[in-house]
């Protein structure tokens, strides 16, 4: 008797568990309505900058290092904001340049009147993903565990559709 409601405890406790996960489908899907709406939403207000650009940095992230066309950007990950002045808003260069040919898990892209914007998720090692978001020639990439690809790549939306050259 001891063993079989022992049994149905532990498949409950299973069950349970297994509900209480999120999937990376789920994960990926939660990632795309983010940017999407991170796409949509009026720019944040611009809190950085380097020599070339400015922008908004969430709290909490901080410019670490910047090269031409590049800032390293240091928070819970490193990332990296790139970006081609020379790509207008609704350039596809970037994204077309940036797509893995293998190990690619998303794969979307977003529109309005003047901008073309993307999300791209790549596996890179077991639990680890790139993850790369852009609004023509500006992109932003880091390496993210399963779990955080949606909160990062909302995060790197916000801060990418900020983007402004300096004069």
């Amino acid at each position: 008797m001891r063993k079989w409601i022992s049994g149905v405890v532990f498949i409950c406790l299973m069950m349970v568990i297994s509900g209480c996960s999120h999937s990376l489908k789920d994960e990926n899907e939660d990632a795309v309505k983010n940017v999407e709406e991170a796409f949509n939403h009026k720019s944040e207000k611009i809190t950085d900058g380097s020599n070339n650009v400015k922008f908004y940095l969430p709290f909490g992230m901080s410019i670490k290092d910047e090269s031409p066309n590049n800032v390293i950007i240091k928070g819970k990950n490193d990332y990296i904001l790139f970006y081609n002045q020379n790509e207008k808003e609704d350039s596809k260069i970037v994204y077309q340049m940036s797509k893995p040919e293998k190990n690619l898990v998303v794969d979307h892209t977003f529109k309005n009147k003047k901008q073309f914007g993307y999300l791209i998720v790549s596996k890179v090692e077991k639990d680890m993903y790139e993850v790369t978001v852009g609004i023509g020639g500006i992109k932003m990439t880091t390496e993210s565990k399963e779990k955080n690809i949606a909160a990062n790549a909302s995060k790197m939306m916000r801060v990418v559709k900020s983007v402004q050259y300096k004069k």
